[in-house]
């Protein structure tokens, strides 16, 4: 079977069983490490992580929040981490917030979730300040890195060091019960609570760990509160004994690679596709694209023939990522296969898989020795998938059942009886499994143009092919309205890679698209061409994944 387990399974009951499992398993690694104000690398063992985190439960016992919700905000951290693992192994329920969000929607979802508590890194303490008067839900204010008490938060290092026994341990865990209440952020409406429960947690973060060939060290770049990163990044690791090292931010991404050489990483594509870029841009800029090309082609004859130089061709690029990354795992949006091949033959192994927030979040993943391009992946052994009210080419909605789908939508039944059936999840994507089982995805069935001839155009393929013309950087494909509200025929808006714009006229910028996109156009059926384009002057507006907007394009 295409998605047999390369490992056993794991079931662990709760998450509490899981990190004692990791003590008694990893007790000698560090499960964390930082990066000090020296630049020097702090390790955490698991134990003195336990001990802080029955600490804070205890404090959090004793401040009267047993089965309380309590809301966490801020960058990834220590702190974040015993916030999150100290509500969830014995408090009540955690609600991660996505702290790019504007002081507005943080108060909504902070008076929706009905949160006593926010727990809150330094950086937000004004937003605290600001939202507190009209969210009488929130009895208190817990600032992250605070050395003490002040009048208008209490110090989470005063609270786990002043901690007394209120029986935390010995608190039952239902792992059937809502645990984590996320908040999605979507590209086209209103977020919704999604409520999990720890078997829907752990059950995913098990059927990644039977599929996948981890590495030891990882380092920690997405944000925390997406359920990627914190199922996948955080609790797979754990309970995998792989350290996680914490970047503390997006602009020393590539320093800390260096810093902490990790041998694996998750990554949302925006990022793969800047180290591809990054890779070229280096060998342009040093007179060695085409060396580089020559190299790469005298690589993969070898490798056909069982010769494996490719450590020693491309160390140069190894060097640049920390010396010792052999592993991309890659989520969150579409990825080209071209880069999944490239990356490989230069020996990182980029392997893309598919989730969404409701299924906690994984469905399907590529295998390190067996994996499909292009594709997301087989479905986890947990997990079923079911092509529904497929086409003439096979491609239908994707609906999931498993221990891993949410419990529902937080306070919105009308909202879980629309995507749930019998158990089945319709995840609201379009797609098709392969022969060989793979799961292909082809596009978001709320982003479907049906043009006046009847014919139905997921976007995200157009666009799919339209980013192989290397000097595209983004591209949205959509159809204009007519005056009978009909959409009529494809328009691309895009933006261009900056290197190129400022190398290039405008009337050559035009006639490369002319000529890239009409030879795009003679590999698709007439009805899926673009018929116009459009170039703007700066980068689509995003979500806080890092999803383009699509509503915010003009129609």
């Amino acid at each position: 079977m295409e998605n047999y387990p390369n490992h056993p399974l794991k079931h662990e009951k709760n998450m509490r069983t899981m990190l004692e499992a990791a003590r008694k398993a990893y007790g000698g690694r560090d499960m964390l490490r930082v990066r000090t104000r020296e630049k020097t690398v702090r390790g955490i063992g698991i134990e003195e992580f336990l001990e802080k985190m029955n600490a804070l439960g205890n404090a959090l016992l004793g401040l009267g929040l047993a089965d309380a919700h309590i809301a966490v905000i801020g960058p990834t951290s220590c702190e974040w981490l015993l916030t999150y693992y100290a509500v969830v192994c014995g408090v009540g329920v955690i609600v991660p917030i996505d702290k790019e969000l504007p002081d507005d929607e943080i108060a909504n979802i902070l008076a929706d979730s009905g949160a006593r508590m926010l727990v809150f890194s330094g950086e937000y303490a004004d937003t605290a300040e600001k939202i507190r008067g009209g969210l009488p839900n929130v009895e208190y204010y817990v600032d992250m890195h605070a050395p003490e008490d002040t009048e208008k938060a209490l110090s989470l290092r005063q609270l786990i060091s002043g901690a007394q026994d209120c029986g935390y341990t010995r608190r039952e865990i239902d792992e059937e019960a809502m645990s984590v209440l996320l908040y999605t952020s979507g590209t086209t409406g209103k977020s919704k609570g999604v409520m999990l429960s720890q078997k829907n947690i752990l059950s995913a973060s098990e059927g990644g760990i039977s599929l996948l060939d981890l590495g030891t060290v990882c380092m920690s770049v997405l944000p925390v509160h997406h359920s990627f990163e914190c199922t996948h990044g955080i609790t797979m690791m754990i309970q995998s004994g792989i350290t996680i090292c914490i970047s503390d931010s997006l602009r020393h991404f590539m320093e800390n690679l260096q810093l902490f050489q990790p041998d694996m990483i998750f990554l949302v594509p925006l990022f793969v596709e800047m180290m591809h870029r990054k890779i070229w841009q280096n060998a342009q800029a040093a007179g060695q694209a085409e060396a580089l090309r020559a190299l790469l082609e005298k690589s993969n004859a070898e490798l056909a023939q069982g010769a494996d130089r490719r450590a020693e061709y491309f160390k140069n690029i190894h060097d640049a990522f920390g010396g010792k990354l052999k592993l991309i795992i890659c989520g969150g949006a579409p990825l080209s296969g071209r880069l999944m091949r490239e990356f490989r033959e230069f020996g990182i192994l980029l392997l893309n898989g598919y989730g969404i927030t409701e299924c906690a979040p994984l469905v399907s993943v590529n295998k390190n020795r067996f994996y499909c391009d292009g594709s997301v992946g087989v479905p986890i052994a947990c997990c079923d998938v079911e092509i529904r009210n497929a086409d003439a080419d096979g491609d239908g909605e994707i609906w999931v059942k498993g221990p891993n789908v949410m419990l529902g939508y937080y306070k919105n039944e009308a909202g879980t009886r629309e995507v749930m059936q019998d158990g089945w999840f319709n995840t609201g994507d379009i797609g098709r499994l392969d022969g060989r089982g793979f799961l292909h995805i082809t596009g978001r069935k709320k982003n479907l143009i049906v043009l006046t001839n009847g014919k139905n155009i997921y976007p995200e393929e157009i666009e799919e092919y339209l980013m192989r013309i290397p000097y595209i950087k983004e591209v949205v494909v959509y159809a204009p309205l007519s005056d009978g509200m009909n959409e009529t025929e494809l328009h691309a808006e895009m933006f261009l890679a900056e290197e190129y714009t400022a190398a290039h006229s405008p009337q050559e910028i035009s006639e490369a698209l002319e000529k890239d996109i009409s030879a795009v156009n003679k590999t698709l059926p007439v009805y899926k061409q673009v018929r116009h384009f459009h170039v703007r002057d700066r980068e689509f507006e995003k979500t806080t994944k890092k999803s383009i907007k699509r509503f915010a394009v003009r129609r």
